[in-house]
């Protein structure tokens, strides 16, 4: 039973990072043909067609060259299989055949999108400085005035 219970003990044990493998490349830039028409969820649902797709994000449209637009695929062979049909010509949009690469400058999102309860929204420190506490208004004041009023 002790075997057992170091085997689940050295599962859960954190790995060193440098002894784990870089992430494969999961991330199409794409170089050419998209148009100032193109939408990101057309680029989107034109990738979907190659694997599951976490990021759309359509770059600089004033500056594609510099900041082009690009798509982060959940898993690689996702796109393998894109960047496959894209050297093809498979892949069109708007007319017009989209030219695109690997690319390992797109990582992880820089923000995390889960809320964090430690921290205080601006809704609080508003609160906190005007005085309020955060309790937001009294509102017993509507419930001074009786029923008898006249509505006339």
């Amino acid at each position: 039973a002790a075997h057992g219970f170091a085997r689940v003990c050295e599962a859960q044990r954190p790995r060193d990072r440098a002894a784990t493998p870089a992430p494969a490349m999961s991330t199409l830039e794409v170089t050419g043909g998209c148009s100032a028409t193109t939408t990101r969820m057309i680029l989107k649902r034109e990738m979907e067609r190659f694997g599951n797709v976490d990021v759309c994000h359509m770059g600089n449209r004033d500056n594609p060259k510099d900041e082009p637009p690009w798509v982060r695929f959940s898993e690689p062979k996702g796109a393998d299989a894109a960047l496959e049909a894209i050297k093809a010509g498979l892949v069109v949009i708007d007319g017009l055949a989209i030219v695109a690469q690997k690319s390992n400058r797109r990582g992880p999102p820089l923000v995390s999108r889960e809320p964090r309860e430690a921290e205080v929204g601006s809704r609080e420190l508003f609160l906190q400085r005007s005085g309020q506490g955060g309790g937001g208004r009294n509102r017993s004041r509507s419930k001074r005035r009786g029923r008898s009023r006249s509505r006339s």
